[in-house]
């Protein structure tokens, strides 16, 4: 990232589909262990993405870091 780049924190918000884990108690719990852990994924290779898309673009765009605060069920 360039020296004199200024820094921004942008929130946004995404809409994510995990797969039905059946009915009852257990399934409600494995889906939202399964949103949690999706969402990190996405987190964790947002920066990986977007830096790569933009590598040879024309001024340094870069992102730092991606980091989740919740997830809640829709």
């Amino acid at each position: 990232m360039a020296n004199d780049a200024n820094r921004f924190f942008v929130e946004v918000c995404l809409e994510v589909y995990v797969p039905d884990q059946g009915c009852g108690d257990k399934a409600v719990k494995n889906e939202n262990l399964d949103a949690e852990w999706f969402s990190n994924e996405i987190c964790s290779q947002i920066p990986k993405l977007v830096n790569k898309e933009w590598e040879y673009s024309e001024r340094p765009y870069s992102v730092n870091w991606a980091h989740k605060v919740k997830v809640e069920r829709g």
